[in-house]
Formats: C-alpha cells, structure tokens, sequence
C-alpha cells in the first residue's frame, strides 16, 4: 500500500511540474511581448530627438527637446505624442519645414513606428488570451490556483502598473508546495522502510536425489524408532544364549 501511495505522490509530482513549465513558458511569452513594446517607443523617443535638431531654427518651437527613455510605456508614449504634435504643428507654420525631405523621412519612420507598435501590441494581446486561457481550463485551473499563477491584464496604456506587475507563479506558494510534497516524500519512504519484513518460509527438507538414498533415510528413521533395551536384559539374553548352545 506505502509503495502505490509513493508511486501516486511522485506521478502528481512529475505532473505538476509538466504543468508548471508549461505556464511558466507563457509567462515568459508574455513578459517578451511587453518588453517588445517598451522597445518600440524607445525607437519612437529615438526617431523624435534625431529629428529634433532640424526643428531648432523655426519659429519659438521648444529648442533641443530630448525626450528621456524609461521603462514606463506610458510616459514614452505621451511624450512622443507630445513631440509629433508639436513637430506637426510647426510644418503647417512654416512650408519650407513642410517641404524639407527630412521632415518627409520623419513622418515616414514615425508611421512604420506606429505599425510596428501596434503589431506588438497584438502579439502581446496574444500570448495574454493564450495564457489567461490555459489556466482556465482542466486540469490546469487546479495547478494554478496552487502555484500562485494569475490572469494577465491585456494591453491598456492607462494601466501600466499591472502591466508591470505580472510576474506569473507566486514564489510563496512554489516553496510551500514543495515544502508539503518533499514531507510527504519522506513520511512515505520512511513508512516504507520501518515496515516489518514477512516471515521467511520454514527450510523443507531436502528431497532424496534417488530410491537407494530414501531407503537409507527409512532405516535411519527405523532404527531411531526402536527402543532401547536395557543393559541387564541383554546380559540375560547373552546368558540363555550361552545355555542353549551348551545342550
């Protein structure tokens, strides 16, 4: 029974470890998706500041603007909406701005920057749907209810914050698992081997290999069974013996 019971113990363990790698892949997935965001406007901010040096000279545009690179996609993205508003503004101001080939190649970059944000923008909405429903569904809800692992918030720029704080499984709950599972492990192992060992078979005797050695063993077990005379009657015996040869 301690040996079907281990055997159960180590089955659910290597299953939730399976399930476990699996999550633990689409959190990962997840986490690269929203990187790949941040990436995206952190070229936007770069396309903005190369541009910037071109606007300097017209009208009373806000001179040298750098924007700052940060890991708030927020930010990134007002800012630059910001700076592409202005920039806008000033070439509808000013028609040898408009008309400067680097202000064409600016909008150019700021367009497929826009296109590129948006496909990641889907990608990460993705990998969210496709873990927000593996974790749904049986046999899957169970293990992630028990390792901590939650639903993942889908792009929303006005909620950067659970955005950042995803982090998949809860440590917490990973270590106490296997805190309870390791003990376990051990209560049954050491179950099994204080269990008292079965009793060994008696030793049979061993078979005669042949007729001439059975005969032998029932005359041993003859002779064993005969009484013993004592030592006066067989001196008595000798004697009538001795008497009768005489006549």
């Amino acid at each position: 029974m301690s040996s079907l019971i281990f055997i159960l113990i180590l089955a659910l363990a290597v299953f939730f470890i399976k399930q476990y790698n699996s999550l633990q892949s689409l959190t990962v997935e997840i986490k690269e998706a929203r990187a790949n965001i941040i990436v995206a406007y952190e070229k936007k901010v770069a396309i903005v500041n190369q541009f910037a040096g071109l606007v300097d000279k017209y009208g009373d545009y806000e001179k040298n603007i750098q924007l700052k690179v940060s890991d708030n996609f927020v930010e990134m993205a007002r800012e630059t909406a910001k700076a592409v508003q202005n920039i806008t503004a000033l070439a509808n101001q000013f028609p040898e701005l408009k008309a400067d080939t680097q202000y064409g190649k600016f909008l150019e970059a700021i367009s497929e920057n826009e296109t590129f944000i948006s496909n990641k923008r889907e990608i990460y909405n993705f990998q969210v749907k496709e873990y927000n429903s593996a974790i749904a569904q049986i046999p899957m809800v169970f293990v992630a209810a028990m390792l901590g692992f939650k639903q993942a918030p889908f792009f929303d720029p006005k909620n950067e914050a659970a955005l950042a704080e995803f982090s998949g499984a809860d440590p917490e709950a990973i270590k106490n698992l296997a805190k309870e599972g390791t003990d376990k492990l051990r209560d049954t192992f050491d179950k099994k081997t204080n269990a008292p060992k079965p009793q060994e078979p008696a030793e049979q005797p061993e078979k005669p290999a042949s007729v001439e050695e059975l005969e032998e063993q029932v005359l041993k077990q003859n002779d064993l069974g005969k009484p013993v005379e004592p030592e006066e009657s067989k001196e008595d015996s000798k004697e009538d013996s001795k008497e009768e040869d005489k006549k």
